[in-house]
């Protein structure tokens, strides 16, 4: 079955972003940056996406991702609208869980936990973090969501989400996907034939 229409939005910056700390399921919220890179978006879908009725509205349930959705509403004139009230909070796209190294960065993950971390490198896709999770069980939860879309979908969540979104719908490889790019200030467009930023 072909996948329809998705419009994907990561969350704005967060200040862990900035400081390049692993994230993950820690509920950070956004900065200043992050919201002004929400607002851009929730303009720039009001182009593409002049009439989101008929459209599934899906919502990461964390903070960072919540703020990033009201913002978006607010600035594509849709708060309050019966379309922007379906929203659903969709517990499987909460962010890859990076376990005990949430909080550090990569510099401090490798001076503290050097063997994992090169264990880790040399296969980001099958190895879990301490306590954490591998992008292939991230593959597994997302994709128990992402297999029974059937209608064009606006999704606001995470860097480590819209790589999975990513692999299935563009075929990358395994061990290229937790590489590929996932830019804040971006939404990410599939036709339900290509890819393209926007």
């Amino acid at each position: 079955m072909p996948i329809p229409p998705i419009y994907f939005i990561r969350h704005g910056e967060t200040d862990w972003n900035a400081e390049m700390r692993y994230q993950g399921q820690r509920d950070i919220p956004l900065n200043i940056k992050g919201e002004g890179q929400a607002r851009r978006n929730g303009a720039k879908l009001a182009e593409i996406l002049p009439n989101p009725q008929g459209t599934d509205l899906y919502c990461s349930p964390m903070t960072r991702t919540r703020q990033t959705f009201a913002l978006m509403m607010q600035e594509a004139g849709w708060t309050d609208t019966p379309w922007a009230n379906s929203v659903v909070f969709e517990d499987k796209l909460i962010e890859f869980s990076f376990g005990d190294w949430e909080g550090w960065t990569l510099e401090e993950i490798k001076e503290r936990e050097p063997t994992q971390y090169w264990a880790r490198e040399e296969d980001k896709w099958a190895t879990k973090m301490p306590n954490g999770e591998s992008y292939q069980m991230l593959a597994e939860r997302i994709g128990s969501w992402f297999y029974k879309l059937d209608k064009p979908t606006v999704v606001v969540a995470h860097g480590g989400v819209l790589r999975i979104v990513r692999y299935f719908l563009e075929k990358v490889p395994e061990q290229d996907a937790p590489l590929l790019k996932t830019p804040q200030d971006k939404i990410y467009f599939w036709s339900g034939d290509e890819a393209r930023w926007i």
